[in-house]
């Protein structure tokens, strides 16, 4: 089973290269999504962390590691792997997916501040942290948060760096190429 990590900034295409390797029953794990449907829910554990998601924050590790194993779980039986997407955030989060296995490799999309915030402000998906202030919040979380951990991750797995620039087709082809 093919255990991928995407990683980029936000905007940076993860989510749409993701939902691409579902036809090749490579599925998705946005701890995004998973997040954003709790949030949803009268009543969740998630609940209290509402606001602060809102605003851009993290969520603590410990709460990160518990969405991971209960999704892993929930995999259809013929999955031929997944894609950790927004699993691996903090040095803590990528010491525990050594640890525990959860990645065998590592895609980062890489992609322009400009492409990126242009691609967030027109996704349209009435995510309540796709709004100016709420970016600029996110990229620097990623920046301070997330940057510091590619080197830990180039390190420990097999890396692979893709233009998140061209158009989707030519992103998946490269993507592909580092999933052989």
């Amino acid at each position: 089973m093919k255990k991928i990590l995407f990683m980029g900034m936000p905007g940076a295409g993860k989510g749409t290269q993701a939902h691409l390797l579902q036809q090749k029953k490579i599925y998705e794990i946005s701890v995004g999504e998973v997040i954003r449907k709790e949030f949803k829910k009268k009543k969740s554990p998630l609940t209290p962390y509402k606001e602060a998601v809102k605003k851009g924050d993290l969520l603590s590790d410990e709460l990160i590691f518990k969405i991971l194993k209960e999704e892993i779980k929930k995999l259809p039986k013929d999955a031929k792997g997944y894609i950790l997407d927004g699993a691996v955030r903090t040095l803590a989060q990528a010491q525990y997916a050594k640890k525990h296995n959860l990645v065998d490799r590592v895609l980062f999309y890489k992609v322009s501040k400009k492409t990126a915030i242009k691609r967030l402000l027109n996704r349209h998906e009435g995510r309540t942290d796709d709004n100016p202030k709420a970016i600029k919040h996110r990229f620097d979380v990623y920046k301070k948060e997330t940057r510091p951990v590619l080197k830990y991750l180039k390190k420990n797995f097999k890396y692979y760096k893709i233009s998140g620039e061209p158009d989707v087709k030519e992103i998946f082809k490269e993507t592909l190429k580092a999933l052989k």
